[in-house]
């Protein structure tokens, strides 16, 4: 019983995967041979993303060993003004991959000591994807994606100050304490 609450409590704290074996338990109990199936189909989406996942894990692990708390605040944090809102632009656009590898990677940086500005513009920012462009327009038309385009670019700033002035000042409270000691 004890072993069973220790469980329990683990799949609170994991709550996603508590919830996805919750499922997976219904499903089986409504269709045993498509759970089967289901699992077979998240193992091979599994296996394939893996070596991409291990990869940036370990690219993160890089960017915290080589790159100091230091250069990211002055690049991309608080004191970086006008001229790390411009970089977190052009580093959302150019930026390519899925949401499993841009999550981790800004987390990353920002806990390197990037703002949270700078976080939301890449992630307003990274929407706007050139090689798409011309697919985009292709579908949705020309003057669709310019004017998507466009305004990804001029809200991206001002978000991403919105989203700041939301957000807790994190190193303020690191620095507070470390004058109180």
């Amino acid at each position: 019983m004890n072993r069973l609450n220790s469980i329990f409590r683990g799949l609170l704290r994991q709550r996603m995967a508590g919830i996805v074996i919750l499922l997976y338990i219904w499903a089986w109990s409504v269709s045993p041979a498509k759970t089967i199936e289901a699992l077979k189909y998240g193992a091979d989406l599994f296996a394939s993303i893996s070596i991409i996942i291990l990869a940036v894990f370990a690219l993160i692990g890089l960017i915290n060993i080589k790159i100091s708390r230091e250069l990211i605040g002055s690049l991309l944090g608080q004191k970086s003004g006008v001229k790390g809102l411009l970089l977190a632009v052009g580093c959302g656009v150019i930026l390519v991959g899925p949401s499993y590898v841009i999550f981790p990677l800004l987390m990353s940086v920002k806990r390197l000591g990037a703002r949270w500005a700078v976080v939301t513009i890449v992630l307003a920012a990274w929407s706007l994807k050139p090689p798409m462009l011309p697919i985009e327009a292709e579908f949705l038309g020309f003057h669709f994606a310019l004017v998507r385009g466009g305004l990804v670019l001029l809200l991206a700033i001002p978000l991403g100050l919105a989203v700041e002035w939301f957000m807790p000042d994190e190193q303020l409270k690191d620095e507070k304490t470390k004058d109180k000691k």
